[in-house]
């Protein structure tokens, strides 16, 4: 039977298709017909072949000008030996094995050869037979056919009726039947069961079966002109799915090659410039310095929408991290920061509430994960208990004790020593709030280094180098810099002579002793002619007091307004000092350290250490490299 041509559009696509399968994009799967039935042939090997084999095998390669079954017998028997394969059931050497997963490549060239791509998978057995083969050859042999037979673009030519090819291709959209020598079956039920299957009467794959040798007996007479017998049948039938399910998938195809093109040139993006030489590994270096620069100063401004880091790495929100914990830092300090409570209607000094989410990292967690900040941050636990109650403990006669175990001989006042030991008692808290609140901000800070490096620095090797040959050190200085200046402003703050220059200290003396006139003269006061009078005899009680009295009271006012200013101004310093310098915006804070011009700083030995490329770091740019040059080969050919 002569095959019909195919039109000179469908060569074209044919021809694409070979020109893809010279580029051995092995990453996208072509149209190919995978041969499935029982045991025929094929190759395994049931470990990973070491350098060596790989090297053996990858040359293996022939080339004959004449192709006959003699040289077909040879050539595999060759690749046999190369790929370490039994030969015959008599073979028991142990290091030999049955099947492989590498696959013989044989290609036929010619003007009048058919653009087909045929897989011999071994065949489908169900009972092992040692030491020929084992439970294991079994399995190996089921998963490699059933991966061959899932991809959507495989044709499956079932040389008997497989429940692997039904279940693989349930609509039998791309599944041939081939029946082999029919001409043995002499019963008459079963002859015409064959029939009806060939013929399509009975349950049978949507592309029918093709018949395969002897048509002469009476039996198959009315099957031989059906077009479904003989290889010339086959070939055509062969051809016109192999077609069909080409044009089918070339849409496919294009998109599946432009996805993998795009993947490819991401990966090697991301590992950046080839790092063989110093140059190139001081400019890789520098710019991943620029890039954490560049992202961590939008990190701090609150510019979120202007990296996509932000978005998938929520964490990375600096600015907004650290100003929940200031401002539950300020509002700790405001509530429970003081020893005592310095009035019997204490009502938040007349300050509103801050409205707060809460943000608590516990140091024990922190260090659990950086165990290079002990010795740096607090490890123990913190928790500000509640200041004592105005009538539990006085103040006033706490006030009585100081006065009268640092009294001078002052005439109706009191001595600076006075003041400096109540406001040590009343702020002995200070320095626990403090260094804890310092600590979590350390935390935070080296949490989003290690966390930013992460994203940028997709290379594991040059990001742990990078870590712990330069960066750890330097972060460590920087964090216990930190450190001290909180306790610097802890020593001025309270071991210091109380000192102000705020006009709200005076102010709110003032306002504590107008305060206690009112409430003396209050209970005295009426209305008269529509007026409040205040008799002048109840101005006695303000001014007929003990010396004693009136000091604590006046002691009382300062220690109270002292403490308030005091307060504000040490929130403040440590917020803007020792977090917003020290920890985030200053020259020399943790922020700072990796940049350009710490790369510029180090010596040849250490670029060589920290970004030079190990061998699998290079096998995986040079892999990267080749993929995207057959990627892009591929494109163009797609696009011809």
């Amino acid at each position: 039977m002569e095959l019909n041509p195919p039109g000179l559009a469908d060569q074209a696509l044919l021809d694409k298709m070979d020109q893809l399968r010279e580029l051995n994009v092995q990453s996208i799967e072509l149209p190919q017909l995978v041969v499935l039935g029982d045991y025929l042939t094929g190759f395994a090997f049931l470990q990973a072949p070491d350098a060596a084999t790989e090297d053996r095998l990858r040359g293996f390669k022939q080339i004959i000008s004449k192709f006959t079954n003699d040289a077909l017998v040879q050539i595999i028997q060759e690749a046999n030996e190369v790929m370490g394969i039994r030969m015959t059931t008599g073979d028991t050497n142990p290091g030999l094995c049955t099947f492989s997963n590498d696959t013989l490549k044989i290609e036929i060239c010619g003007p009048d050869e058919e653009h087909f791509t045929i897989i011999d998978v071994p065949g489908i057995f169900r009972v092992s037979s040692p030491p020929f083969t084992t439970d294991n050859d079994v399995d190996l042999v089921h998963n490699m056919v059933q991966s061959y037979m899932e991809n959507s673009r495989t044709i499956i030519l079932a040389v008997l009726p497989s429940n692997m090819a039904e279940k693989a291709d349930p609509g039998g959209v791309r599944t041939m039947g081939v029946l082999t020598k029919p001409d043995l079956v002499t019963e008459v039920a079963s002859q015409k069961a064959i029939k009806d299957l060939v013929l399509g009467k009975g349950k049978q794959l949507r592309l029918g079966y093709c018949v395969k040798a002897f048509f002469d007996k009476p039996v198959w007479r009315e099957i031989a002109g059906s077009g479904r017998c003989g290889i010339g049948s086959l070939k055509i039938r062969l051809r016109d799915l192999h077609m069909s399910i080409t044009k089918k998938e070339f849409p496919y195809l294009k998109a599946d090659f432009a996805k993998k093109l795009e993947q490819r040139r991401r990966e090697l993006e991301s590992m950046g410039l080839s790092r063989t030489d110093q140059s190139a590994q001081r400019m890789y270096l520098r710019r991943l310095g620029s890039k954490f620069q560049a992202v961590t100063q939008c990190a701090l401004n609150g510019y979120y929408d202007s990296e996509v880091l932000f978005t998938e790495t929520p964490s990375l929100k600096l600015i907004t991290a650290v100003t929940k914990m200031n401002e539950q830092f300020a509002n700790t300090f405001w509530k429970s920061g003081h020893r005592r409570h310095t009035s019997p209607h204490w009502d938040d000094e007349g300050e509103a509430a801050h409205a707060l989410a809460g943000y608590e990292v516990p140091t024990q967690d922190i260090l659990l994960r950086y165990p290079e900040l002990y010795n740096i941050i607090e490890t123990d636990s913190y928790e500000c208990p509640k200041p004592t109650a105005f009538n539990n403990d006085s103040i006033m006669d706490h006030i009585e004790k100081v006065y009268q175990l640092n009294r001078g001989l002052e005439l109706g006042t009191f001595s600076g020593s006075i003041l400096s030991a109540t406001f040590k008692e009343q702020s002995e808290k200070w320095e626990q709030l403090v260094l804890m609140h310092v600590s979590r901000s350390i935390g935070l800070v080296h949490d989003y280094v290690s966390n930013l490096l992460t994203c940028i620095c997709p290379d594991k090797q040059v990001r742990a180098q990078l870590w712990e040959t330069v960066l750890v050190e330097e972060l460590r200085k920087a964090y216990i810099r930190a450190m001290e200046q909180a306790r610097f402003l802890l020593h001025i703050e309270r071991q210091g002579r109380p000192s102000t220059y705020n006009h709200y200290f005076n102010s709110e003396v003032q306002k504590k002793r107008r305060k206690r006139i009112e409430e003396i003269t209050e209970s005295e006061s009426f209305f008269s002619k529509g007026a409040e009078v205040v008799p002048v005899t109840s101005f006695h009680n303000v001014v007929n007091k003990e010396n004693t009295q009136q000091v604590r009271e006046d002691i009382l006012d300062v220690l109270t307004s002292y403490y308030k200013v005091s307060r504000k101004r040490f929130v403040d310093n440590v917020c803007t000092q020792v977090i917003g310098h020290f920890l985030l915006e200053g020259d020399e804070s943790p922020l700072k350290i990796f940049s350009s011009e710490l790369v510029m700083g180090l010596k040849d030995d250490e670029l060589d250490l920290i970004a030079g490329e190990d061998m699998e770091t290079r096998n995986q740019r040079s892999t990267l490299e080749s993929d995207i040059r057959d990627l892009e080969a591929a494109m163009k050919v797609l696009r011809i």
